[in-house]
């Protein structure tokens, strides 16, 4: 049994255009181009990993080689399972860190010259299309800029930035985002009905923060989970498994630091650290709560932490703060006193900006003309 196991993210992989997860706008781009018979030559997909980037390419090369013509609803024929699962002989997958050189790109700008064996067109998905040399990138510009009518190539890229301006400007380009929270545990708990798992939606929701946008990563924690909990899986398990802070935790450091409570603060830090939390993505989660309450302070001003009011500059500052705290975290002393460092300077920052205020204030009123100010103490 276990040789023939198939984990969540492939079984699960979508197999048509309409059970994509996330990323409507660059779905909707494709599969007008498909209908209006708009396709271009080659596509370069940006975005985080884990976002659909080689699966809608997949897609894509599936809608425009189905029976009869491009077809944004193929029939799941042998060739489109072929193309799919990557065996397809006319869709051919490379791996841009591995075949970097200009050797690989050479032999590719040779074999695109013959026509399909299978499909009507023979497409190129260069994964992590950056790590290609810069040999191999000028190997590539002739063919990529005027490539045979049976040719499309698809690059996959997670860092756009390292990609030449002359490969780019060759291609319609596509910005895959990390896909929501919400989303993300909704897609779960559709995964976790079907192979009859039992998980609360704390839980869920959890492991999506956990994967930062990405859904093949959720997808992968929920399968550990399911390894490790079996059919029923609880919040503390998640939390427990990766060293997740809890929601009920981060509120209480976040108010704690609202009231300018610095030892409870610090307390609260022991506690994480005793009970395993990766203090990194605890800060990360920080970050995420803060801005949440910061932006819903914009109408009112101000957010009420359990009796405390923070003003929307007050979070604004401590939010630049913990930002700053993330690259030095796991360098210095120890990950722990960075950590506890970080969460005391945005305190300081926030009544800091309290006590400049209130001076400014008081500027405001020694330098006023006296009759003003003989006013004022006549009408008190």
């Amino acid at each position: 049994m276990s040789q023939s196991y198939q984990v969540i993210a492939r079984r699960y992989r979508p197999k048509q255009f309409d059970e994509l997860v996330g990323q409507q706008h660059i779905v909707k781009t494709l599969t007008n181009a498909i209908e209006s018979g708009r396709i271009g030559h080659a596509y370069l997909f940006v975005g985080p990993r884990g976002t659909g980037k080689t699966t809608v390419a997949r897609l894509f090369a599936k809608a425009l080689n189905a029976k009869g013509g491009p077809n944004i609803h193929p029939d799941d024929d042998d060739i489109s399972q072929a193309i799919m699962n990557g065996s397809c002989m006319d869709v051919v997958e490379i791996d841009g860190a591995s075949n970097r050189s200009i050797d690989e790109i050479r032999q590719l700008r040779d074999d695109c010259q013959y026509a399909p064996a299978q499909c009507t067109y023979k497409i190129y998905i260069i994964d992590e299309v950056h790590s290609l040399t810069q040999d191999a990138f000028n190997a590539l510009l002739k063919t990529l800029e005027e490539p045979p009518r049976h040719v499309k190539f698809i690059f996959a890229t997670t860092e756009a930035h390292k990609v030449l301006g002359t490969i780019t400007s060759r291609c319609q380009r596509f910005e895959f985002r990390p896909i929501p929270e919400d989303l993300i545990a909704a897609h779960l708990a559709e995964i976790s009905k079907k192979e009859d798992i039992s998980a609360t939606d704390e839980a869920l929701r959890a492991i999506a923060r956990l994967a930062n946008g990405g859904m093949r990563d959720a997808q992968s924690i929920l399968d550990q989970m399911i390894s490790f909990c079996g059919k029923k899986i609880d919040v503390g398990d998640v939390i427990g498994v990766y060293g997740l802070a809890s929601e009920g935790q981060i509120e209480s450091i976040i108010s704690k630091m609202a009231h300018g409570d610095y030892s409870a603060v610090v307390k609260s830090v022991d506690e994480l650290v005793a009970g395993g939390c990766d203090l990194y993505r605890a800060l990360c989660d920080m970050q995420a709560y803060l801005r949440k309450a910061m932006i819903e302070s914009f109408e009112s001003g101000y957010k009420d932490f359990e009796g405390k009011r923070l003003s929307s500059e007050q979070m604004m500052r401590m939010l630049d703060v913990l930002q700053g705290a993330e690259k030095g975290l796991k360098t210095g002393l120890s990950e722990k006193a960075n950590f506890e460092v970080a969460l005391l300077k945005a305190v300081e920052q926030s009544r800091a900006r309290a006590i400049n205020t209130l001076i400014k204030e008081l500027d405001k009123l020694s330098n006023a003309p006296a009759e003003v100010q003989k006013k004022n103490s006549g009408t008190a």
